[in-house]
């Protein structure tokens, strides 16, 4: 169709079937027609001849039409200025872009080829690994879901560890081939499609071996799944829970802390007095170093000197410190004292309770502070935003008094009061909204919510009126279509939460799409999506966002107000039922805006049942 162009220009601009103007004054038409199949080209094929054989055709189609015009021999004179002739400018046109695309060509076979050499160098690797692993493709329906697990490879690891030859699995399905290793107690789907975690245990009680199972999903249908033999380690572990126990006698013994530390902070034993407030979970403690062992770097660094002032002038040594442990952080007050040459005991006696105390007092200080500046900046910032749209529908009512005002006007001005009300009220509703954060007022209400009936109740609110300077629509996208669907959760919070959401994809969406729904994950959650095709968030305003009272410099931010803390109140709504609020945003293309809540006391959906 490309080397038709010819054909088409001709029977336009130059043949007796169409009116048109002059040949000459079309022939540049004719070039610039050229140089766009030219183009095409570009994209569409890789072969050098196709492209060297259309330029030609190109600059023979061009000579043809400056031929037909009588300007063949005449035409530099025709055109004073060389650089604008129809030849010239596609010559100008075809060379340095016929280099470029050979060199982007030749760029991306080198490329093509090194991932071909990766491929290779991978497979290598995964073969010659210690792990023992097994290459999995998937097999999807129309839907992408997936309907057959296949297992295509295994490493030598994988066949030594398992007495599975290759030839023995590829091609078997993976449910198969795991059960027969596993017998039936190892479920891969649930592995692959619906573990969260890409890694995880697994105690194979056939084997009698623990394994440690990494999951890696390169490509959309395909899976390596990789087992690392633990099982020493928990041998191990084991070990060291058997040893901890033989100190039982001085744990109720010794009501306080005791540590012996070498002069490298490593710790050489231990003895703690089991509480309710205080237990080590970790049994890998000795041999670990003070440095490791959930110290701040500053803490850690003022303990090994006092250490080595221990042991360099034999002094008893106070220090204060802090400890992160499974159940929570603790405070100690520690003394070092010399034990012999080489280590130090160091004595430490928890002091969490006073030192509680004294934080919880300062809390409550800086939180009293805190509150009262929020408060100050809060009501500068509201007075300042109430007062332009006050203005505004206090001087255009007044202006509805006039008699003489054409009816165009009048409308127009009343949309604009009626715009700046909803602006008010919606400052006002934040505002009462913040009032029972700060006051930790609000009550979480959970009762069975219709959510079909809930996206189409924020639907109705904003599909009929946009404004008509918006060429925007709305949607809806819901995942369950019986409209008897809902779970028990606050309908009041989540339908807020949604509205604010909603209200700033349409604010700051001027043409495109704003999509509201929901998705099933798993039967368990409920995650809700509203996205849109608006101006975006710039990635340097991430971390603003949920910040009250902060709105992001942008065009439509200068000529609309605003309090800035919708996604504040939003943000906490979605705490409050159990959920996250995330966000991923690209400049000009739009944003999207999700967060799942807990799937509880669900009707009208479909439950697989196992």
């Amino acid at each position: 169709m490309v080397f038709l162009t010819p054909v088409f220009l001709y029977g336009y601009y130059i043949s007796e079937f169409s009116n048109h103007l002059p040949p000459i004054q079309t022939v540049h038409f004719t070039t610039w027609w050229t140089i766009a199949g030219l183009i095409y080209l570009y994209f569409f094929t890789e072969e050098d001849l196709k492209i060297i054989l259309y330029g030609i055709v190109s600059l023979l189609t061009i000579s043809g039409h400056l031929y037909f015009s009588g300007q063949l021999g005449t035409s530099f004179s025709y055109y004073e200025s060389f650089v604008i002739h129809p030849l010239f400018i596609y010559t100008a046109v075809f060379i340095p872009t016929f280099y470029l695309w050979k060199r982007f060509s030749i760029r991306q076979n080198k490329l093509r080829e090194m991932l071909r050499n990766q491929q290779v160098s991978l497979n290598r690797v995964l073969q010659s690994s210690s792990f023992m692993i097994s290459r999995i493709s998937a097999e999807r329906d129309e839907d992408g879901n997936v309907v057959k697990l296949t297992v295509d490879k295994v490493n030598n690891a994988f066949e030594s560890a398992f007495k599975l030859n290759l030839y023995e699995v590829q091609g078997q399905e993976a449910e198969y081939v795991f059960n027969l290793i596993f017998k039936g107690k190892f479920d891969v789907n649930k592995i692959l499609l619906f573990n969260r975690r890409k890694t995880s245990e697994f105690k194979a009680a056939n084997l009698d071996k623990w394994f440690k199972i990494h999951v890696i999903n390169p490509s959309y249908n395909l899976f390596y799944l990789i087992f690392e033999d633990i099982t020493k380690i928990k041998e191990n572990i084991a070990q060291l829970e058997a040893s901890k126990r033989r100190y039982k006698v001085l744990l109720e013994a010794i009501p306080d802390i005791f540590f012996v530390i070498d002069k490298d902070g490593i710790y050489e034993d231990f003895v703690i007095k089991e509480s309710d407030l205080f237990k080590i979970e970790d049994a890998n403690i000795i041999g670990s170093s003070i440095f490791n062992a959930g110290f701040p770097d500053n803490m850690a660094n003022k303990i090994y000197s006092c250490i080595k002032t221990c042991l360099k002038t034999n002094s008893i040594e106070t220090i204060e410190y802090s400890l992160n442990t499974p159940n929570g952080t603790f405070l100690f007050e520690m003394r070092l004292a010399k034990l012999n040459a080489n280590s130090v005991i160091s004595v430490a006696r928890d002091i969490t309770k006073r030192k509680t105390a004294e934080f919880n007092l300062e809390k409550a200080l800086n939180r009293a502070e805190e509150s009262d500046r929020l408060k100050s900046a809060f009501l500068a910032n509201l007075s300042h935003e109430i007062r332009t749209p006050m203005n505004i529908i206090t001087n255009f009512t007044r202006m509805l008094a006039d008699a003489e005002m054409n009816p165009f006007e009048r409308v127009e001005i009343s949309d604009a009061i009626t715009e700046n009300g909803k602006q008010l009220i919606n400052m006002i509703d934040n505002t009462i909204h913040l009032s029972k954060i700060e006051t930790e007022n609000i009550e979480v209400k959970h009762e069975f919510s219709n959510i079909n009936s809930l996206i189409r109740e924020i639907y109705n609110v904003y599909s009929p009126n946009i404004p008509d300077s918006k060429d925007l629509r709305i949607q809806q996208k819901l995942d369950v279509m019986n409209p008897e669907f809902g779970f028990s959760t606050d309908a009041n919070l989540l339908k807020e939460a949604l509205t604010i959401i909603t209200d700033n994809a349409v604010k700051y969406t001027a043409a495109g799409t704003v999509t509201i729904g929901y998705e099933m994950i798993r039967n368990e959650y409920v995650k809700f999506i509203v996205t849109d095709t608006g101006i975006g968030i710039p990635e340097e305003e991430f971390e603003n966002i949920f910040s009250r009272f902060y709105r992001i410099p942008n065009s439509i931010n200068q000529t609309t107000s605003g309090s800035g803390i919708g996604l504040s109140i939003a943000q906490h709504y979605i705490a409050l039922l159990g959920g996250e609020l995330q966000f991923n945003s690209t400049v000009d293309k739009g944003s999207e805006f999700w967060f799942a809540v807990p799937f509880t006391e669900g009707k009208g959906y479909m439950a697989v049942v196992k």
